[in-house]
């Protein structure tokens, strides 16, 4: 049994794995496949769930919290940025998709670096009651998103998705 910073943490490494095989090939529906996962889903857990926690815990520091905050707005960025890209390849200016289009990535693991680093280490100062209601909201978005494609994105298994969720 894992709790929501561990699958977040797994889902980081998912996250990986996509930007290696979708920067060998830029490919527009992937990419588009991807985000909607990222926003509806990934991105969702954190903004819903995560960070609401942690900032609302008293046993974390202000220094923490506003680093948290800042990471946090990461989120509108990358959502920009692919709004960009969608653009631009609408209108087949794909010298700009094609330039930009590792940026996303690159925004995305350096955003996903810093919650790896400085946000998840903090989630043990959550009671263990919020824990368990955390990950069974968590759990809430994914169905909501829809657990096939959420297994299709990140690679894991319905068995190993059974566990995480227990």
């Amino acid at each position: 049994m894992a709790d929501l910073a561990e699958i977040l943490m797994l889902e980081h490494l998912a996250i990986k794995h996509t930007r290696k095989e979708l920067e060998k090939r830029p490919d527009y529906l992937s990419l588009e496949i991807f985000n909607e996962y990222l926003k509806d889903c990934h991105i969702e857990v954190e903004e819903k769930i995560l960070f609401p926690i942690l900032l609302e815990c008293s046993e974390i520091s202000s220094t923490l919290k506003e680093e948290a905050t800042r990471i946090m707005a990461d989120h509108k960025l990358i959502q920009a940025l692919f709004g960009n890209l969608a653009k631009w390849h609408d209108s087949s200016d794909m010298e700009k998709f094609t330039s930009r289009y590792p940026l996303y990535f690159r925004l995305l693991q350096d955003h996903n670096d810093k919650e790896d680093s400085i946000v998840f280490p903090h989630w043990d100062s959550i009671s263990e009651n919020t824990l368990l209601q955390a990950k069974k909201e968590a759990g809430s978005i994914i169905d909501s998103f829809g657990r096939m494609r959420y297994l299709e994105v990140t690679g894991l298994t319905p068995e190993s998705f059974s566990y995480l969720f227990r």
